[in-house]
């Protein structure tokens, strides 16, 4: 039996002693190895691709949820602040502390007591409300009614609260912590003191909040700042205790979250089993931090399947290939008497037959030997020679030491002592119009120089060298020293001439060229072409130039005193307020006239990032979030702008509308729910002194910003408004009581000849008549 294996496996690798097997067997081993090698590699491969997508995929879960998690937390803590405010706003409580309290104080505890208790009912999440005021030392709770502070029960929690200084805070004390409630107090009263003389408490219940937020959520507080912190543990209990927040407050990278400047970010950090873990945390506006922790144990938990079906995968395909290699390799057994009919077949009457095998073998390699050189030959043709490549490193000014420069300029044929210029040829407009796109500059670049090379072959004044660089086309131009510098000038615009009329004519290219000086050796080139590149940036003023020669330009300049033209910008931005993108654009062009007088490019060109600054800050006026204008990244948008017209197109078709849309879905949004909350207001209030500047401050906005927005929710303006329910009410009053219009019209607010005339002028009749015929209809 083992001499039966013996001999098996020497047949399998070693094969036969005879002729017939002797290639059979080695190939079927080689085979083998050819093909699993790149299995495992494969299968190796295809593992590590699979666990990072699969941890990218949990990261992104978690971060989901993350967000998930905020939205709701923000929900219930803002509205439990806003019940606050609204509370600690009352006039019962102010009129506390202002001493206009008149009633019998039980009175007032009752009337304080049912408020208190409304503002408990609004949310399930709070347990308890309760106000103190150090006036009487009384505590007003829904739970215990009115007591002595002495007798409360969380009287250590109310002298710590009376000894903070920030008008209103999250946090945990003593005595609450211990029953599960997190506090937020309000200090008062509101307004008008500089001192606490009062405070009003919430109490929430954090086991309610945890798991109506997400499972394994543990609140957190940590000086004025609350943390909530989503971990999936056993090494947490399933309620929210102190010993998970003590647990918690231990890990080092919830210190490292709380420094951080970053408002959102994720990495990795020990956990509290000691083991790496990854954090993902974002920040609000309101100074809370949300913490997604996942632990390294769970993710590799969740990935074993993909372990296991790797490696089923990869045996399956070893023993599949083992089982076709040795059958593939058995059919295919002679190699040589394939590979020579298989060359018969392609090669004939290129490749004369031999009965030889091998020297028909040889014949076929020296064919192939041959078709190398070639096409090695062709690619040298295609490919930018070493000549193009000096000159590159030239004008990219690599040549530090000036021997190098000479050594290769003897290298490659360039003279050192002659007339050269330099001209760059940049293509204008062509991504605009979609023909190609920004990475196509090198293609782009190279259908230019195919044109200058052309033309400047057909010239017999031109010498020189054109090449690509940096998604241009570069010229340099060469003359002997002895040429006068008046024909120099005159064939270089001529030659620039040529060049833009036929990229225009047969690629249909607008470009634009830009020409340096002269100079008389080689070493000066990269001064003339930061020279041609200048003169392609006064394109900013120079929009009807095509042809920019440097020294044509400078020439020019006037020296004149200039100076911002800030009425038009106010002008510009005015017109945007107003949604009128017509007059804008008439501003924008007035503007940059204004600014092409000067004749220099930083003044214009920044000139043109301070109007972006205006408009941005203009957009923050009207509303809208910084964080969404910033995301447009409009400064990099200018910055790839270089032509008057270019940045001019680029206010008019992406800026302008941007602006709009912004400021429309600010509108759209956030205006609806204000003006139905202010006319709910004026309506139950008209009868008091109602101002545009009381109901803004109400709403939290500008009172300039609350008149345009009713102009254009309810179609009248606001006093407009405040008359026709000053007069509904007046209908009201002289419907239902007997009162007379002297009366009345100290109740609205007005003296009795404007009621009547203001009453008039809305209903055709005076009161008197109004109230004469609907009483007796």
């Amino acid at each position: 039996m083992a001499n039966r294996l013996v001999q098996g496996y020497r047949y399998l690798f070693f094969g036969h002693t005879g002729r017939s097997g002797k290639y059979l067997h080695r190939f079927v081993w080689i085979g083998c190895l050819a093909v699993c090698l790149p299995i495992l590699l494969a299968g190796t491969v295809y593992y590590n691709l699979s666990m990072d997508r699969m941890k990218n995929e949990i990261m992104d879960e978690s971060k989901s949820s993350l967000v998930l998690l905020k939205d709701r937390a923000e929900r219930i803590l803002q509205n439990i602040e806003k019940e606050s405010l609204q509370l600690a706003a009352d006039p019962t409580i102010h009129d506390l502390f202002a001493n206009r309290i008149t009633d019998n104080p039980t009175v007032w505890h009752k009337e304080l007591l049912d408020k208190i208790t409304v503002a408990k009912n609004a949310t399930d999440f709070i347990s308890e409300i309760y106000f103190y005021n150090d006036i009487d030392h009384i505590v007003v709770s829904n739970t215990y009614g009115t007591m002595d502070a002495e007798a409360y029960k969380y009287k250590e929690d109310v002298q710590l609260l009376m000894k903070e200084e920030s008008l209103s805070s999250w946090t945990y004390l003593p005595v609450s912590q211990k029953e599960g409630y997190l506090t937020f107090a309000r200090r008062l009263p509101i307004t008008g003191s500089s001192s606490s003389k009062g405070i009003i408490a919430f109490q929430v219940e954090t086991e309610i909040v945890s798991k109506f937020l997400q499972a394994d959520t543990t609140i957190m507080s940590k000086g004025q700042e609350l943390v909530f912190v989503n971990y999936q543990d056993s090494l947490l209990t399933n309620n929210h205790t102190t010993t998970n927040v003590n647990r918690l407050a231990n890990l080092s990278a919830l210190q490292t979250i709380s420094e951080s400047d970053n408002n959102i970010d994720s990495f990795y950090n020990v956990g509290l089993d000691g083991k790496k873990a990854h954090y993902s945390y974002v920040k609000s506006v309101f100074g809370r931090t949300y913490v997604a922790i996942v632990s390294e144990e769970m993710i590799a938990s969740r990935l074993m399947w993909i372990r296991a079906f790797t490696m089923l995968t990869v045996l399956f395909l070893i023993a599949l290939a083992v089982v076709i290699t040795y059958f593939s390799t058995k059919r295919a057994y002679s190699p040589i008497e394939q590979l020579i009919k298989h060359s018969k077949t392609i090669g004939a009457g290129k490749i004369q037959s031999k009965e030889n095998e091998f020297d028909y073998i040889r014949e076929c390699i020296d064919y192939l030997s041959k078709e190398t050189q070639h096409l090695g030959s062709y690619m040298e043709k295609i490919q930018p020679t070493l000549r193009e490549r000096c000159l590159q490193q030239l004008l990219n000014g690599d040549y530090i030491r000036s021997e190098t420069l000479i050594q290769d300029c003897h290298t490659y044929g360039l003279t050192i002592n002659s007339n050269y210029v330099v001209m760059v040829v940049e293509v204008e407009n062509v991504y605009k119009e979609r023909r190609f796109l920004p990475g196509d500059k090198p293609i782009v670049a190279f259908a230019v120089t195919n044109v200058m090379q052309e033309l400047m072959g057909k010239s017999s004044n031109l010498n020189g060298y054109v090449f690509p660089y940096q998604g241009k086309g570069i010229a340099l131009l060469q003359w002997k020293n002895d040429t006068e510098q008046l024909k120099l000038y005159h064939r270089v615009i001529e030659f620039a001439t040529s060049v833009r009329e036929s990229l225009k004519n047969y690629l249909s290219f607008e470009a634009s060229i830009g020409m340096g000086r002269c100079y008389s050796h080689i070493a000066d080139v990269p001064v003339s072409y930061k020279e041609a590149e200048l003169a392609l940036q006064y394109r900013i003023y120079h929009d009807s130039d095509s042809i920019l020669h440097i020294e044509d330009l400078e020439n020019s300049k006037t020296g004149s005193a200039f100076r911002y033209p800030r009425e038009l910008e106010s002008t510009l931005i005015e017109a945007l307020t107003k949604g009128e993108l017509e007059e804008a654009e008439q501003s924008l062009t007035g503007f940059s006239k204004a600014l092409n007088i000067s004749q220099s490019y930083n003044f214009i060109h920044q000139s043109y990032y301070v109007l972006v600054s205006a408009i941005i800050t203009s957009l923050e006026k009207q509303e809208g979030s910084i964080l969404d204008i910033l995301e447009h990244n409009l400064f990099g948008q200018l910055e790839s702008k270089h032509t008057s017209q270019e940045i001019t197109d680029w206010f008019v078709e992406v800026l302008f509308p941007l602006y709009k849309k912004l400021t429309e879905d600010y509108y759209n949004n956030v205006g609806q729910s204000v003006i139905r909350q202010v006319c709910k207001y004026i309506r139950e209030h008209c009868t008091e002194d109602i101002s545009l500047v009381l109901c803004a401050e109400r709403m939290g906005i500008s009172h300039s910003y609350l008149s345009r927005l009713f102009k254009k929710e309810m179609g009248i303006n606001f006093l407009e408004f405040v008359v026709e329910c000053r007069v509904e009410e007046t209908k009201r009053l002289l419907l239902e009581t007997d009162q007379s219009i002297s009366e009345i019209a100290v109740i609205i607010g007005y003296s009795e000849r404007n009621l009547t005339r203001v009453f008039q002028r809305l209903t055709r009749m005076t009161p008197g008549v109004f109230r004469s015929e609907n009483r007796n209809g």
